[in-house]
This record gives structure tokens, sequence and C-alpha cells, in this order.
């Protein structure tokens, strides 16, 4: 059952599921809470989960024309004081990530470890803010067009149950508006490059990555895991952007790995 929590005059949604040491799932672009239903209730037995509707993403509304990395970091942690939680680990699904990587640099005493999935920590290049400024550009000429090109390009293209995956992630995308999309994809083309994030935090922090992704090149993930002792990598050879859909049963072990690694007490 959603949740909400006030934010800068508007509503969050979260849902607040299970007992025990704390999780925050973050979900990646154009999706929403719903990206890790296929095994929260399962990850629930043994932990309390903190689901947030990223702004303008779900149930919760936009805020503003640019969603900067710091502005949805800045509502987690809003969410957080108000549920009196202190310390979590934080999993990231691609924007996700973005997000928790501008929360730990701003309060990483609040940060157990960090699990990046499809993710990266480095800033867009210039090639990159190109084709975000031509998927605005897109958007606002025809949303559901701009959709129907993008989503293809987050999943294994020979992946037999492509067709699927694309369904389910649209049906979260179709309840993204214009100003939504437009103001995340802004806030993503202007995120700041946080690897020195990861190169002296006091955390652990975990990649988990698709080796058939064509947003990221997990050679480039591996390497950025690569960054501090207390990195690591994961990886799953056919697997494409979006791993929580794609290969849900290794995303939950994987979430489950690392947290027994980080030796977080189950309820």
């Amino acid at each position: 059952m959603k949740r909400f929590h006030e934010f800068r005059g508007e509503q969050l949604a979260y849902q607040d599921k299970g007992k025990g040491s704390t999780i925050v799932l973050i979900h990646g672009f154009l999706a929403n809470g719903d990206l890790w239903k296929a095994f929260s209730s399962r990850l629930a037995k043994n932990y309390r989960l903190i689901i947030p509707d990223l702004p303008g993403h779900g149930d919760s509304k936009a805020i503003g024309y640019v969603h900067s990395m710091e502005l949805m970091a800045e509502a987690i942690h809003s969410l957080l004081k108000e549920l009196k939680i202190r310390k979590a680990l934080f999993v990231g699904h691609s924007l996700g990530a973005y997000v928790a990587l501008a929360f730990a640099e701003k309060s990483p005493d609040y940060v157990k470890g960090l699990l990046l999935i499809n993710s990266t920590a480095k800033g867009d290049s210039l090639v990159r803010k190109r084709s975000r400024n031509q998927l605005i550009q897109l958007v606002k000429e025809n949303r559901d067009k701009a959709i129907e090109l993008l989503l293809p390009t987050f999943f294994k293209a020979k992946k037999r149950k492509t067709h699927f995956h694309i369904k389910a992630y649209s049906k979260m995308a179709q309840r993204c508006d214009l100003q939504s999309i437009v103001a995340t994809v802004e806030g993503m083309k202007r995120r700041k490059e946080r690897e020195i994030v990861l190169k002296f935090a006091p955390f652990p922090f975990a990649y988990f990555a698709g080796k058939e992704d064509e947003i990221l090149v997990y050679k480039v993930l591996k390497a950025e895991s690569q960054l501090s002792e207390k990195g690591s990598f994961a990886m799953v050879e056919e697997a494409g952007h979006i791993l929580p859909i794609e290969y849900p049963e290794y995303t939950f072990k994987a979430i489950k790995l690392f947290a027994k690694e980080l030796s977080l007490k189950s309820y």
C-alpha cells in the first residue's frame, strides 16, 4: 500500500514494507516502485524496505522543471528523517543509483552500503548530453512516440521475453507526464560526476551489471568498481539495462548477498 510524504508542497509516494534493517530501493528513469515488485515481498520477510516513487514518477508529482539528482536525494532524505531512519543499505537502478550517489555525497553517515544496478558514477559525455537533448525534443513533440522508441534500447534485443519486458516497463512509463520526463532528463544531463564519492566512500559499494547493456559498457562499470578496495562487481552475461525486470531472481539474490556481506541484521 502506498503512503505519502509531503516534500516541497508535493506528495512523495512510497512503500514501507517489512521489519529489520532498512534497505532503500530506488527505481530508474520512467519506472516507479513497481520495478521491484517481482521480489520485494520476499525481501521484506527479512528487511524493512523503503520504496519511493521518485518525483514525477508513479504516484509522485513533478517538482519544478528540473529534477536534479540533489533534489531527488533531498526528497529521500526528508522521507527517511520523517521515518526516523538513520542508516540503510541503498540500492539504486540506473537513475536511482545517480540519486543514491547524490545522497551519499551529502549524507554519507546514513549509508550502510550502496548497490548500483545498471548505473555509473560518471557524468554524461558530450555525446550523451546531445542524445538527452534529442530525447527532450522528441518527448515535447510526441511523448508516446518517444517512449516507444526509447524502451527497446533498455533490453537485450535477442532476448526471448523482450516484448513482455517492454510492455511491463511501458505500463510504468505511461504514468510519467511530459513535464516529469523532461525535468528528469534535464536532471540526468546536468548531473555531476561522482566517482570521487566512491573513491573515498566510508561504506562498501558494489556494481551489478548486464553484459549486453546497450547504454552502459560493463567494462567501464567494472573499472569503476575498482576505484576503492571497498568496491566489488558482478555481472549477468545475457542481460541488458533493466536487470530487476529481465533477471529478477538474480537481482534479488544480489541484493540479499550484498546485505548479508554488510552483516545487516534480518528480522
